[in-house]
């Protein structure tokens, strides 16, 4: 059996990572786009590199939504991650980068 490689997800500043960050899961998630297909449940590992960092870092999380390809509205087909309980979660860094834009009326790619 194969090993699953795990999404991509670059992002550029910080305009982008509030576009893919999902605040109101209990320990924060993350919008990945793909055309993958996961079920509600699946953990699915990324390779996210944020704005002014070097190396990316790998974050897993529960698939907990999708935007399935040909979304009504034009969405960006994907999955929503829910980030797994783990001390080194990315929330509160993510969270302390986007301070001052957080909660921001932009629309973003999340519910």
């Amino acid at each position: 059996m194969s090993e699953i490689k795990p999404l991509q997800l670059v992002l550029k500043d910080k305009q982008a990572l509030n576009a893919h960050y999902m605040p109101f899961l209990k320990r924060g998630g993350i919008f990945v786009p793909t055309s993958r297909a996961f079920r509600p449940g699946d953990v699915v590992q990324v390779s996210m590199q944020l704005p002014d960092e070097d190396e990316p870092m790998m974050v897993s999380g529960t698939m907990v939504w999708r935007t399935p390809v040909g979304a009504q509205g034009r969405k960006l087909p994907g999955v929503g991650l829910h980030f797994l309980e783990e001390e080194d979660s990315p929330k509160r860094y993510i969270e302390d980068m986007l301070a001052g834009i957080l909660n921001s009326d932009k629309p973003t790619h999340t519910i």
